[in-house]
């Protein structure tokens, strides 16, 4: 019995840590993909990270032939155009810099669900509509239903302004994000910066493990672009949230993998010591040293599958009692919190499983040998 438990707890803490820090690297990758970098972007080569006087002269060049190119691409699944700014936004008494998105509402609504608004909703049809990090909402003093004044330079360096109404306040959990961050309908931007071009393509994938092979494909059809993963584009939280988290997730395995290895090999090795006795009993009435290893290898064997099977239930039903997501601060540099469900890899938990398996049969195995060392006569009086 004790055997039995010692497997099942520790096939149990093996998948539950391997599936809380998939988990939670599912939801980093997740929320920046979700809030505002999608998969990754297009823009032109040498573009991104540059500073530039003039940032309008290397938008991109024929952004209708590359529009077409990628809503036609298998591996895609959504292309939104964007042009970004920066201005100051008014609300007749304060004057506050921000730095603007023009987006296609109607087009990024479904695709970008983890802005986590906490007054109103996305700019959607709204044709004025203006959404603003929470920050700069507190800034301006303005709640949803209000009008401010977008104040910017057109591409010829003319002051220009356009009126727009708050429909949303948002929480990225960034604080950069939060206090600069508004987007407005990618017309509305193009009417302030007076041109039609476009910064960038934000791509959404079917499928993320596919964006290598997609990102190779554009370069070779349009060497003067370049297409950025969201983990270049959002280092600081989804590459190095992934590096870290993933450095950790490594540490707590490899402990929590010797401490298990340790406590199933002892509770399974003691299970046969024990029971010397016994088999010096079944070597005196005539069963042979290799008849008495099947036999414990074989008892061994069955409490470490049963043992496996009941970790992997009570994984299952953790699982279900957390549905909803386990409730974490928010990590380091952040503000936000987040729900992490637990994820299971298949290849770690069969992993897992045979781990448990293995090692609860080899020290049953291990201690059989070393029992059937010892004179019948001896093992008999122990």
């Amino acid at each position: 019995m004790v055997a039995t438990v010692t497997v099942a707890a520790g096939v149990f803490g093996l998948l539950f840590i391997e599936g809380f820090f998939s988990g939670l690297l599912a939801t980093h990758a997740h929320n920046s993909i979700h809030s505002r970098h999608g998969h990754g972007q297009i823009t032109t080569k040498g573009y991104w990270g540059q500073p530039f006087e003039r940032p309008m002269d290397h938008w991109l060049k024929e952004p209708q032939k590359i529009q077409e190119f990628l809503a036609h691409h298998p591996l895609v699944d959504k292309v939104f155009p964007r042009v970004q700014f920066f201005a100051l936004l008014g609300n007749g008494q304060i004057n506050v810099a921000g730095r603007g998105q023009g987006i296609v509402g109607p087009l990024e609504a479904g695709f970008f669900d983890q802005l986590h608004f906490v007054e109103g909703g996305p700019i959607g049809q709204t044709k004025d509509g203006i959404v603003l990090g929470l920050g700069l909402a507190k800034a301006l003093n303005v709640k949803v239903g209000e009008s401010i004044v977008v104040l910017g330079q057109t591409v010829d360096g003319t002051l220009n302004g356009i009126d727009a109404t708050v429909t949303g306040i948002f929480h990225v959990g960034f604080k950069e994000a939060d206090d600069m961050l508004f987007q407005v309908q990618l017309d509305q931007a193009q009417t302030l910066l007076a041109s039609t071009s476009l910064e960038s393509f934000v791509i959404g994938l079917k499928h993320e493990k596919d964006w290598s092979q997609f990102a190779a494909q554009v370069e070779a059809r349009f060497p003067n672009l370049e297409a950025l993963s969201v983990y270049v584009i959002d280092r600081v939280w989804a590459e190095n949230g992934r590096l870290f988290l993933t450095a950790l997730m490594n540490i707590f395995k490899f402990i929590f993998l010797g401490v298990i290895l340790l406590a199933i090999y002892n509770t399974a090795s003691t299970t046969v010591l024990e029971r010397k006795r016994e088999i010096g009993m079944l070597r005196a009435n005539g069963e042979t040293s290799r008849s008495v290893i099947v036999l414990l290898v074989i008892e061994g064997a069955v409490i470490a599958g049963v043992g496996a099977c009941l970790g992997v239930l009570g994984v299952s039903v953790a699982d279900l009692l957390v549905s909803d997501g386990i409730p974490m601060p928010p990590t380091p540099g952040t503000s936000r919190e987040l729900a992490i469900r637990l994820r299971f890899e298949p290849g770690f938990s069969a992993f897992s499983i045979l781990l448990g398996f293995l090692t609860a049969t080899g020290a049953t195995w291990l201690s059989a040998l070393q029992v059937l060392r010892l004179p019948v006569a001896k093992a008999l009086r122990l």
